[in-house]
C-alpha cells in the first residue's frame, strides 16, 4: 500500500522576502467547473506519495481534451476498467503531432482520504481534492453531466464544452483512439474550421445571450405572480 503526506503541498513562488506569492487571478470555464486548483500525486519512494496542490489554468493550458472520470476504489468495475484507461491516456499523449494534448481529471467517490490517495496512485493524470470531488462540486459534476453509475468517462473540449458523456462505453470499441474523441462530424468540422479563441468569443456570445434570456424569464414569471397575488 501507498502512504502519502497528510497534507498536500502548493506551488507557490516565493517573493524577494521569502513569504509565498500571491495567487495568480484564474477565470475561465475550467475554473468555474473545477474550481481553482487541482492535485497530482507525486511518487517519493516505493511505498508513500505525495498529493501536490496546482493551479487548474496552468495544468490545463494547451490541451485539446479533457476527461472527467468518475470512479472508486470500492467498485469493482472501476478497477477493471482503470487500468485500460491507463493505457489508452498514454498511448493517446503520445501521438505524434499530439502529444500532451490530452488530460483526464479523476472525480473521486471514494469514502474516505485514504482510500483516495491509495486509489490515485494507479492513475497518471489530474484529480479534484477529495473534499471537492466528495462534496457539493462533485455532486454537481455528477449531476451537470449525467453520471448515473461508475465508471464513466466524460470528455471536454478546450473551452470546457462536452464532447461526449459516453466516453465509457466509446473506448472499448475502439482502443486504439482512431475515432477520438468521437466528436460528432459537425462538431469536428466546427474545431477544424474555427480556433480557439473564435470558438471562445461564440460561447460567450451564445452564453451572454442565455444568462440574458433566462434573467428576462424569471421577471415575467415574477410578474405573472405579483398580478395573480394581486388578483
Amino acid at each position: 500500500e501507498t502512504a502519502a503526506t497528510a497534507e498536500a503541498t502548493t506551488e507557490q513562488e516565493e517573493d524577494s522576502t521569502g513569504e509565498a506569492a500571491e495567487e495568480p487571478f484564474q477565470s475561465g470555464p475550467f475554473i468555474d467547473l473545477f474550481g481553482p486548483q487541482l492535485y497530482s500525486l507525486e511518487m517519493i519512494d516505493e511505498t508513500s506519495a505525495q498529493l501536490n496542490a496546482n493551479y487548474t489554468n496552468e495544468l490545463l493550458n494547451g490541451k485539446k481534451v479533457v476527461g472527467l472520470y468518475f470512479s472508486a476504489d470500492w467498485c469493482g468495475p472501476c478497477r477493471q476498467f482503470t487500468p485500460e484507461l491507463v493505457n489508452f491516456y498514454n498511448r493517446m499523449n503520445q501521438r505524434r503531432g499530439k502529444k500532451d494534448q490530452f488530460e483526464i481529471i479523476w472525480v473521486s467517490r471514494c469514502r474516505d482520504a485514504n482510500s483516495y490517495v491509495q486509489y490515485f496512485a494507479h492513475m497518471p493524470w489530474l484529480a479534484l481534492p477529495p473534499e471537492e470531488a466528495m462534496g457539493q462540486r462533485g455532486q454537481w459534476l455528477g449531476e451537470k453531466f449525467k453520471v448515473k453509475g461508475i465508471p464513466s468517462l466524460v470528455l471536454l473540449d478546450d473551452l470546457g464544452q462536452t464532447i461526449t458523456i459516453d466516453a465509457r462505453s466509446k473506448l472499448p470499441q475502439d482502443k486504439t483512439g482512431i475515432g477520438f474523441p468521437w466528436r460528432s462530424p459537425l462538431a469536428q468540422i466546427y474545431v477544424t474550421l474555427f480556433p480557439r479563441s473564435i470558438r471562445l468569443m461564440i460561447k460567450n456570445q451564445i452564453d451572454t445571450a442565455k444568462a440574458g434570456f433566462v434573467g428576462k424569464l424569471k421577471n415575467l414569471v415574477g410578474m405573472k405572480r405579483k398580478s395573480a397575488v394581486a388578483a
